[in-house]
């Protein structure tokens, strides 16, 4: 059994359940690291990508590949989840221990830390809880065991229902909010959320709203003797923003013949124990759990600490927080009107 994103051929617009042939095969790839220069291999790489976003995409092609290449008679299946998100179920609801995910993203949005993403608007989020991934592994490796003529490639994916990613950014920023006496101490600032598509205007927010903090923030760390993790957090952020870029502003569409046919194939008892019906999921609910979820296992929020007085911590930060967040706010937004102003009369001149 092998379990393989369906990044791995995210370079087509519609992605089937049967393997694809990748660019290079493993030994063609090993034999081109081995021969060629580090600076050759930059030139290289984007015809070595294609049109492949990153490294990440390309070796999970070879892995896939090699898989088939490489299993014999060995009932080998391969199951490709999209994007996994915190448990419905199993082992217990909203449970996720990933931290290099959109998750990551929104909850960095909700406690104050992140302001500007980019996406889509009207982009979807192709998603799958984690446990019904899980699932799906199960049920296909046992239908490879017990039939061994067996579809070999199931697409575990959410099409037929999918969830938005603007709903899942505004639910969680909505519930952390709703949490914020529980996340007192996660607290950075007052969260806002801003969405661009331009390139241009991410870069430009991005260093006015997070660089500029983020050094003022890193030299108040040095000067009381603190560790500087604030543009450690920034950077990891930024290029994890970059990783997930490619899939915010691009959507698929699936063939999911196989996974559909395995589900009915399960008796009722063994259907609803390995449940992996996406139909089944209510998504606005699902986002309503995201908050709590987030605060738990990406912060480690704990919301019943001995001698704990949330509301009370809360007070006391928002109460410098809040004031020094609006007038910046009503600078920003004063210098634009200024800067408007003085560009139409020079227009007009």
């Amino acid at each position: 059994m092998s379990q393989q994103r369906t990044v791995t051929v995210c370079d087509r617009v519609h992605i089937e359940e049967k393997f694809y042939d990748p660019v290079f095969s493993d030994e063609e790839t090993i034999t081109m690291l081995q021969h060629s220069e580090r600076h050759e291999l930059a030139l290289l790489l984007p015809h070595i990508l294609d049109r492949k976003p990153n490294t990440y995409t390309f070796t999970k092609t070879i892995a896939e590949d090699l898989v088939r290449e490489s299993s014999g008679h060995l009932p080998v299946v391969v199951v490709r989840p999209s994007v996994i998100m915190p448990t419905l179920k199993e082992p217990f609801p909203y449970y996720s221990n990933d931290k290099n995910s959109v998750l990551s993203l929104a909850t960095a949005v909700g406690v104050g830390l992140l302001r500007v993403v980019s996406f889509a608007n009207d982009n979807r989020l192709d998603m799958i809880p984690g446990d019904m991934t899980v699932n799906c592994i199960i049920a296909a490796s046992w239908s490879r065991a017990v039939t061994p003529h067996s579809p070999l490639v199931y697409n575990c994916v959410s099409v037929d229902s999918p969830g938005f990613l603007r709903e899942l950014m505004t639910a969680n920023l909505r519930n952390l909010t709703e949490a914020k006496e529980i996340l007192s101490d996660q607290m950075m600032w007052l969260p806002h959320l801003i969405i661009v598509e331009n390139t241009f205007c991410l870069y430009f927010l991005y260093y006015i709203l997070h660089l500029l903090p983020g050094l003022f923030f890193s030299l108040a760390e040095q000067y009381f003797n603190r560790k500087s993790m604030i543009m450690k957090i920034y950077r990891k952020l930024f290029f994890l923003s970059k990783t997930v870029r490619y899939f915010m502003f691009n959507n698929w569409s699936f063939t999911t013949d196989n996974t559909k046919s395995l589900l009915f194939k399960l008796n009722a008892r063994d259907r609803e124990l390995f449940d992996f019906n996406i139909m089944s999921v209510d998504w606005m609910n699902y986002y309503c759990f995201m908050g709590r979820c987030a605060a738990r296992y990406v912060l480690k929020a704990n919301d019943n600490k001995d001698n704990y007085y949330p509301k009370e911590m809360y007070k006391r930060k928002m109460k410098y927080i809040e004031p020094i967040d609006i007038t910046i706010r009503w600078t920003f937004r004063l210098a634009l009107v200024y800067l408007s102003y003085n560009m139409l009369c020079a227009v007009a001149v």
